[in-house]
């Protein structure tokens, strides 16, 4: 009948179900990529099915399946499904850990922000509190220099009275002061909880001073001035509880001023933590010392960072980002070098750049007091890539940097064209986008291979052999070779994480026959690389 299949031709599958995107190839045809939770099949009686991790094409598996068979990555194929579990827990704990130190960086990073603005704050807070001490203790101390002055006339207790009333004024502007709202705490700062209690303390006493003194005049045959006193300080009273129940939102240009102060605070902890000038340790002689690193790698540099600063490490390497003094600022270069451009930026990158080149004199600086001190340079390379990603020469590496520069612009484009489009729809969005050590992710870099083979063959492998070194170390290491400095090459591996080591081991020596859908049972046990 038309339209009958039978299953001798019944279609074959196979099913990504693992997190890495894979590469499956039925017989003789070409390699299909199928990314996570995607499939691919073909018609067949009987095929040969091998498959491939996309990332690292040299770990592959095969299976030999019969018509109709579904298949599945992480079961089907023996060691290579174990192998990709294996690889997926791993990236899977290295996700989690970099996750984590972001997220504790960040705190980290926030609390000191808070910290330096809040210091910034208390400091103009305290200017504001002693102008309301100088304003309202005067006026209280005048008030009570009018209470201990009997009135020995009628024009004596006006003029008494009467003197009163801009003191007292003075002291319900300061009602204000007296509540609990943002605005208030904001102008007060640390000092809000003091100032509010002695703001009521001078209320109270001011009252009890009027009282006083319309006890005296009334004693004396002046009780009209009370008519005087009391307005004013039913007023200030008014104030007081005003100022108290009605709380103030922060007005738009202390708002503005807490911004002000916000931004100051982040460059002043920029300064503090993330700028680093380097720490070339001279002694003893000979010791190692961090002459070029890969800044991509955030956490490793942290580390870094933090050892330098504490004398474990010596390190020559600078760091000057947005939001530091030196970021943007540029250094002439000295005539006698012969090289052309009016600052670092044209041998460095080509053109001027907006974070400047100021961090290649500082740096050259650090590398001449380490070279002068015998110490063993040290360049770090990207991970699994040393040696590679170096330019010809320093007179070429902004001219190079240039060219890459052209080059990768195009990568946006790439994203706009169908090609690209067609990869989304095949499901490469279903790619982990959560950055790991290096910053990248599973998505990040299978957007990179598909741009990388959208180009042609000599744009290609002119990107293919950049990779090893980051743009600014292009440079710093063409430097050292043109003063004919020895250096170390070393991978930054060895400043990441270790995974250990992990295999999986049978639940039973017995072989067992597994069909295509059978998931064999096993135990995965970690081993500990020491053993």
């Amino acid at each position: 009948m038309r339209g009958f299949r039978s299953d001798a031709m019944a279609a074959v599958s196979v099913t990504n179900d693992l997190q890495a995107a894979m590469e499956v190839k039925f017989r003789s045809e070409e390699w299909k990529v199928v990314y996570p939770k995607m499939s691919c099949s073909v018609e067949a009686s009987e095929a040969l099915i091998q498959v491939r991790l996309r990332e690292s094409p040299e770990v592959t598996g095969s299976c030999n399946a019969s018509g109709g068979a579904s298949l599945q990555v992480s079961v089907d194929f023996g060691a290579f499904s174990q192998r990709c579990k294996g690889r997926d827990r791993a990236e899977a704990r290295e996700l989690a850990r970099e996750g984590k130190r972001r997220e504790e960086a960040q705190q980290r990073t926030n609390a000191m922000i808070h910290e330096a603005a809040t210091k910034i704050r208390n400091q103009e807070a305290w200017y504001v509190v002693r102008r309301i001490g100088i304003v309202s203790g005067l006026p209280l101390a005048l008030i009570l220099l009018c209470v201990a002055i009997p009135p020995e006339s009628a024009v004596a207790a006006a003029l008494l009275a009467s003197a009163t009333v801009p003191l007292c004024c003075c002291i319900s502007l300061l009602g204000v002061y007296a509540g609990k709202d943002e605005d208030t705490d904001f102008r007060l700062g640390k000092y809000r909880f003091c100032t509010r209690v002695g703001l009521r303390l001078v209320g109270l006493l001011a009252l009890l001073a009027f009282s006083a003194m319309t006890a005296q005049h009334a004693l004396e045959g002046y009780w009209w001035t009370a008519t005087i006193i009391w307005p004013v300080g039913c007023c200030g009273i008014f104030c007081f509880w005003d100022g108290y129940t009605n709380s103030m939102d922060l007005g738009a240009g202390q708002q503005q001023i807490k911004d002000l102060e916000l931004r100051a605070a982040e460059t002043n902890v920029s300064n503090r933590t993330i700028r680093f000038e380097g720490s070339v340790i001279s002694w003893p002689r000979g010791r190692p010392c961090v002459a070029s690193w890969p800044g991509k790698y955030a956490g490793a540099w942290e580390s870094l960072v933090s050892q330098s600063r504490d004398g474990q490490v010596s390190a020559a390497v600078v760091f000057l980002p947005e939001g530091t003094d030196d970021f943007g600022k540029c250094d002439s270069i000295p005539e006698d070098e012969g090289l052309p451009g009016s600052c670092w930026c044209t041998p460095l990158y080509g053109e001027r750049k907006p974070w400047g080149c100021r961090w290649f004199t500082k740096w050259k600086e650090n590398i001449e007091v380490a070279v002068a001190s015998g110490a063993q340079l040290e360049v770090y390379f990207f991970q699994g890539q040393v040696g590679h990603g170096k330019v010809e020469s320093f007179e070429s590496a902004g001219e190079g940097n240039l060219r890459r520069e052209k080059v990768n612009q195009k990568q946006k484009e790439f994203e706009q064209s169908p090609q690209f489009q067609q990869a989304l729809e095949a499901g490469l969005g279903n790619l982990s986008q959560e950055p790991r050590g290096d910053g990248s992710s599973q998505y990040s870099r299978e957007v990179r291979r598909l741009f990388l083979a959208s180009l042609p063959e000599a744009e290609r492998e002119f990107i293919t052999v950049s990779e090893g070194l980051g743009n600014s170390q292009k440079a710093e290491v063409a430097w050292l070779e043109k003063q004919g400095y020895q250096y170390w090459a070393v991978d930054v591996a060895t400043w990441l994480p270790g995974e250990g080591v992990e295999f999986c081991v049978p639940s039973s020596s017995k072989p067992q026959a597994c069909g295509p859908q059978d998931d064999c049972p096993s135990v995965c046990v970690p081993i500990d690389p020491a053993c």
